[in-house]
């Protein structure tokens, strides 16, 4: 087996393993925890952020960008002023349009969630998935393959609300897509990921306080 068929091997287990112990937690398990903290700062973290910080460190050189320069590459963050306002935008829009209009609310649970969630995703599919297939991959396919996923690890969420079927006739599962390319491009353009982390974080935010 050459170098590259083990790591798209390892590639291929982890998503494996990561998506079935996802979906068997929000499924059964989540449904069981109170505590948000417990659900989204230990639980999240643990089982998001950690396995895949191991995996960059160990295949260090399959990877884009390394564990350590990804959180220490200068950026000139100015440039990507204009994508956190679209981001803004899209956030404000879609308060907007949702059936009752804007409302302002967040919970310090909310709060939270917006903090880790930025974190624990962009670390799973920017830090570890997208830059380790882009290395193997031309940008586009790369891109297209962390959309996809990112959007088939909120499929157990969808179930859990109902809002299943709504996502694809409403095509928020494209939205999620294109939301996820733009922070991909994001990270392969500045090659830190405290950039899309922090645009996931506004969005996010955005989106809890306009009660969405």
């Amino acid at each position: 087996m050459t170098r590259i068929q083990k790591k798209y091997t390892i590639l291929i287990l982890y998503c494996l393993c990561f998506f079935a112990v996802w979906t068997v937690f929000e499924l059964f398990i989540k449904p069981q925890i109170d505590s948000q903290l417990l659900r989204t700062v230990v639980i999240k973290n643990t089982v998001w952020v950690l396995p895949a910080m191991l995996l960059v460190h160990a295949l260090s050189g399959d990877v884009q960008v390394g564990l350590k320069e990804m959180f220490v590459t200068k950026v000139k963050w100015w440039r990507y002023l204009w994508v956190y306002a679209l981001l803004a935008v899209w956030a404000l829009l879609g308060g907007i349009f949702q059936p009752g209009g804007l409302t302002f609310e967040l919970t310090f649970n909310e709060l939270v969630i917006v903090l880790f969630v930025g974190i624990t995703e962009e670390m799973v599919f920017r830090g570890w998935l997208l830059n380790a297939t882009v290395k193997y991959l031309p940008p586009w396919l790369a891109i297209l393959i962390n959309a996809v996923l990112f959007m088939v690890i909120h499929f157990p969420r969808f179930i859990m609300e109902g809002t299943f079927i709504h996502e694809f006739t409403s095509f928020a599962n494209v939205g999620l897509m294109v939301f996820s390319a733009i922070l991909s491009i994001s990270f392969l353009k500045s090659k830190n990921l405290l950039i899309p982390i922090t645009m996931h974080m506004l969005y996010d935010l955005l989106m809890f306080v306009f009660g969405f």
